[in-house]
């Protein structure tokens, strides 16, 4: 209903098309009443004068009936495209709202079917299914009570057949509505095995697994075939109960029609017209049975979208009218923080303190599982603590919008994710309005990537491919540094990013982010200590999540510690030319 409420938004264009069905179908009924008429003036008159008469009603009721069933068609498929784009509109807006822990236990593959195939399903239902009924609901009392007045029996007769198919649909009706469900399950399903396995095509073949993932794909594929056997064979009832009912109709008006007609107590023009509007009322009837078979599918798919759109993020949204008294500073700080993920057994973070002021700079590092993302997205409120206060220039993020939140930040995650656009539009992407092409070329060298844009074909126009899959590791994580950047924003939190750069590289990209990232505050997640040495402040986590050391980098290197033994096994590989491994939590 509440769709049906939503689809009525377009009343206006709604209802001239919903108009132009009963003149449709009523000029329809017009043509077989004027060729039933003729049929049996032809018989009982020498005279043709009148011929010229009914030939001119015929054709106007043929270009009436043209008329306005190309117009009842055309307004009601625009309202369904419109009704399909603002759904898929809304679901899309709602869905990019949603909070990571959503989308981390979603799979993308559903939510694609669900924005697409689903809300298609409910189109169909509302647009061409409303045209379809509305259209049986006007010619079939037209054609049926026309008919009883030519001949009661005969008209009661074949309506018995139309009762039979009602009754049928509705035994069949629950048997659909669980068969649509399994079906559109199971092509969610497949968009989502196709949709991973393409994007992780480098890792199916790097583990030469593609015969492996083909037979998953094969798996899907039969569990969606079985499905759609299973509602072929419901659907297969319901339009073999129509058209069975259709044949026997037929039989009744030929034997019992044909009887009349041959004692000539039933005008061939009388028979003719039953022969026509039995035609001109199945054909809605049919046109219902595939209604049947979709309504099922368009509530499995309503239940669906429903579920989405009623799924709320687990950010708690702020008070109205809250807001920073002036453009943020960049102060940051955490007071008591602890945070435990949904199905965690132990906290991944606990009793944090810790105060960086406006234009410092924090390092935070520990072994690997430490919690060291999982506080760098508490800082941009992608997720709320359990406990403890997050603070932008001393006030709770809890209580600022995630627009002025998450506008103060430039945040570069350890998923060096780049779209599949042409590289500057890739930069473009972070900058709250536009950029010209010396200000994407500035950023670029600020990420150490002037020279390799160049040797690209095309240079910053060049197409990255899905992912960023074109660019080395240490490229992407450059690039999207470039892209923080462009937002020129006042805290800049860096998720071990350098990890797949060399230490040459590391040193020079270091130099351009001190001055770039003069008199903003940042945060750097580190898993090589070299990123955080300049740190003002550097927190070592451990592996529970709490803080075991802070201080300077040569504080820390001067006390026993995990940082000190870490600094100089890091050291001695890069002394004797062994790589450093990369890795945050």
């Amino acid at each position: 209903m509440a769709y049906f409420r939503r689809f009525l938004r377009h009343r206006t264009r709604l209802l001239l098309g919903v108009l132009a069905i009963p003149l449709a179908q009523s000029l329809d009924v017009a043509t077989t009443i004027l060729v039933g008429q003729a049929l049996d003036r032809v018989r009982q008159s020498s005279e043709v004068d009148w011929l010229s008469t009914t030939l001119w009603l015929l054709a106007a009721a043929a270009i009436g009936h043209a008329f306005f069933r190309f117009w009842q068609r055309w307004l009601i498929v625009v309202v369904s495209r419109r009704f399909e784009v603002e759904l898929k509109q809304e679901l899309f807006d709602h869905l990019v709202r949603l909070d990571f822990a959503f989308h981390d236990r979603s799979r993308s593959g559903d939510l694609v079917s669900r924005l697409t195939a689903d809300v298609e399903a409910l189109r169909m239902f509302l647009g061409p299914g409303l045209m379809y009924t509305l259209g049986a609901v006007v010619i079939v009392p037209i054609s049926l009570g026309w008919l009883m007045t030519l001949n009661l029996w005969l008209g009661l007769a074949i309506g018995l057949p139309m009762i039979a198919v009602g009754l049928i649909m509705k035994q069949l009706s629950p048997r659909l509505h669980r068969e649509s469900t399994a079906v559109q399950e199971s092509l969610a399903d497949i968009s989502h095995r196709a949709q991973e396995d393409f994007g992780g095509v480098r890792v199916v073949k790097g583990y030469h697994r593609e015969a492996a993932q083909t037979r998953r794909f094969e798996r899907s594929s039969a569990q969606n075939r079985d499905n759609q056997v299973q509602l072929g064979r419901a659907r297969g009832l319901t339009h073999a109960a129509i058209n069975g009912s259709f044949d026997l109709t037929f039989a009744v008006i030929l034997v019992v029609g044909g009887l009349a007609a041959i004692d000539r107590t039933l005008p061939i023009g009388d028979l003719f017209q039953f022969v026509d509007l039995t035609l001109k009322v199945f054909w809605p009837l049919i046109a219902l049975g595939w209604i049947a078979g979709m309504y099922p599918r368009a509530v499995a798919s309503a239940e669906r979208v429903d579920t989405l759109l009623a799924t709320r993020s687990a950010l708690e949204a702020p008070a109205a009218g809250t807001e920073l008294a002036a453009p943020a500073q960049g102060g940051l700080s955490l007071e008591g923080v602890g945070f435990t993920y949904p199905k965690g057994t132990t906290p991944a973070l606990q009793g944090i303190e810790v105060r960086v002021p406006p234009g410092g700079s924090l390092g935070v590092v520990g072994p690997t599982g430490c919690g060291k993302s999982t506080l760098l997205l508490l800082l941009g409120r992608q997720m709320d603590p359990q406990e403890g206060t997050v603070r932008l220039d001393g006030t709770d993020l809890r209580s600022l919008p995630l627009a002025q939140a998450r506008g103060a930040l430039g945040y570069v995650p350890q998923d060096a994710f780049l779209f599949s656009v042409p590289y500057a539009d890739n930069i473009r992407f972070g900058a709250d309005g536009e950029l010209s092409d010396a200000q994407v070329a500035e950023l670029i060298d600020q990420a150490a990537m002037t020279e390799e844009v160049a040797r690209f074909p095309e240079g910053d126009r060049t197409l990255i491919g899905e992912r960023g899959v074109t660019l080395s590791g240490g490229q992407r994580q450059r690039t999207c540094i470039a892209r923080a950047l462009a937002r020129d924003p006042r805290v800049l939190v860096l998720d071990d990013c350098l990890s797949a750069v060399d230490t040459e590289t590391e040193s020079r990209l270091l130099g351009t982010l001190r001055e770039a990232g003069s008199g903003r505050t940042v945060v750097v997640a580190a898993h090589r200590l070299s990123t955080v040495a300049s740190c003002d402040e550097i927190l070592v986590l451990s592996e529970e999540g709490t803080i075991a050391q802070r201080g300077t980098h040569e504080e820390l290197v001067a006390c026993d510690g995990w940082y000190r033994d870490t600094w100089e096994q890091q050291q001695r590989r890069e002394s004797q030319g062994a790589p450093n491994p990369g890795g945050a939590a």
